[in-house]
């Protein structure tokens, strides 16, 4: 059965966000604006997690949070904060309020779900402790605290920046990841150990980070030197995480996900069963992410072409058991869905390719680029959207529809000098066109809030116009590509 999540929230953006990434993964969403709601959402409902902005209109999160979860009803249900920093004293609030966790915004999907699934099944674990055996119970309450702390240590801090390190591999580890659980639960592994082994995926090429961005974003054939610079990666990795003792696995992701099957690989040229699974596992992952996402030196494959290397790699190059099962994979992707999206606007090397694009890829492109003519990072939207387009397109909808109610609600607080309010508001503003990438407009909010905080009224009339004129200016543009693109 689908676990419940209720989202308190008064912004429509964050709750889509929220809504879309917890949807999409399998939970069951109720979403709420205010405590009243709540309230009537944990008497109607088996509810088994509640999020809560912290930034809220009226009574903050942290104020509801503290009210509804010393209720008779809230008592029994795990509650998660939604923040936009994490410094002490954010911290220390949740921590007051009766909040088990935070989850940052703009959202990271892989760290949100690792924390809402972790959240919910400690919560049970540990409410359920009475009826396991004193060791079973002790068993798996460590066991969650180990990933919660590594979670802490390491996803949320190197998942982002691993990815970001290389321009022509944007979202590359978290597909990795993907891919890989996915053949850890056909190969029959249990769900501890599908979810390992995601967080394996994830930072596999951590190494990357030792390496210069000017070798690792070269556009052209890398010299003999650079190729060997970039094969020291796997050891760079392994020596970071050789020192985090909760997950000791991570560091076999790391070092061997490039050993071949066949003993031709590096950096240790183990061949066969001397190769770890979970990094035959990672190598059949990793290879397919390479070719089905665009490189530096090549566009992204065709889906018969991936098949036929996997087919010719079977006991070369890829454990013929994990190779199978990726042909699988690959055999029931009838729509090729399995590759990277991107903005072909930034791919200068496949320009000679668009002639070979599918009607629905043609529009895709002129969609994106019309985003991007008009002011959005569509890199930066399509990370929070899970580089799906759709998604990002719906995301685009909800921020253009709510675009006159925020203005709107600004000028009210201002004509009241609601200074705690605006505040509030311009955060919301911001949060949300960070979300759909506007970074422009995102920056003009920032800036509000801070001016609210500090009752600065002389800012606030001098570049209350100019905030508004860059809103407009985004919904403007957003519309008249979500309009072609539809």
């Amino acid at each position: 059965m689908a676990y419940h999540v209720v989202i308190a929230d008064d912004d429509k953006i964050n709750l889509k966000a929220a809504e879309l990434i917890l949807s999409f993964n399998g939970y069951k969403v109720s979403c709420v604006s205010g405590a009243d709601e709540l309230m009537t959402a944990l008497e109607n409902n088996d509810v088994d997690l509640v999020m809560i902005d912290s930034q809220m209109s009226g009574n903050n999160g942290f104020e509801i949070t503290k009210q509804v979860s010393s209720s008779e009803k809230g008592k029994n249900v795990p509650f998660v904060l939604m923040v936009a920093s994490t410094d002490s004293a954010t911290v220390t609030k949740a921590t007051k309020s009766g909040a088990i966790d935070i989850v940052v915004k703009p959202f990271v999907t892989s760290v949100m779900l690792l924390r809402v699934k972790n959240t919910i099944e400690y919560f049970k674990f540990k409410n359920n402790a009475s009826e396991l055996s004193d060791q079973k119970a002790q068993e798996v309450i460590k066991a969650h605290e180990r990933i919660e702390r590594l979670s802490l240590q390491v996803v949320q801090t190197l998942a982002g920046t691993i990815d970001a390190k290389d321009k022509y591999t944007n979202g590359h580890s978290s597909r990795v990841a993907e891919y890989a659980r996915e053949i850890a639960k056909r190969a029959g592994y249990s769900e501890k150990a599908q979810q390992e082994i995601y967080i394996i995926g994830l930072l596999h090429d951590v190494g990357k980070i030792g390496i210069s961005d000017s070798v690792i974003n070269k556009p052209s054939k890398l010299t003999d030197e650079e190729y060997d610079l970039i094969k020291t990666h796997p050891m760079i990795g392994y020596g970071i995480l050789k020192k985090i003792t909760e997950m000791p696995k991570l560091a076999v992701g790391a070092r061997w996900h490039h050993e071949r099957y066949d003993g031709k690989g590096y950096p240790d040229g183990l061949s066969g069963t001397d190769i770890p699974e979970e990094a035959r596992i990672i190598a059949v992952a990793d290879s397919y992410d390479a070719m089905s996402s665009r490189r530096s030196y090549h566009g992204i494959f065709a889906q018969e072409y991936i098949k036929g290397e996997f087919i010719k790699g079977k006991g070369a190059q890829f454990d013929p058991k994990f190779a199978d099962i990726m042909l699988e994979m690959i055999t029931e992707d009838k729509n090729f869905r399995m590759r990277e999206q991107y903005d072909r606007s930034e791919d200068k090397q496949d320009k000679d390719n668009f002639d070979d694009m599918t009607e629905q890829e043609e529009a895709i492109f002129t969609y994106i680029s019309m985003l991007e003519a008009g002011g959005i990072n569509t890199a930066i939207g399509l990370r929070y959207c899970m580089n799906d387009v759709d998604f990002f397109s719906e995301m685009l909808k909800e921020f253009t529809e709510s675009a006159e109610d925020r203005e709107k609600a600004i000028r009210s607080c201002i004509e009241r000098s609601d200074f705690g309010k605006l505040s509030v508001y311009s955060h919301s503003l911001k949060s949300a066109a960070n979300t759909v990438g506007a970074e422009e407009l995102s920056r003009k909010a920032e800036k509000m809030e801070e001016a609210a905080r500090k009752q600065d009224q002389d800012y606030i009339n001098s570049n209350l116009e100019e905030m508004f004129g860059e809103l407009r200016t985004t919904v403007g543009g957003i519309l008249m590509a979500v309009n072609l693109y539809r």
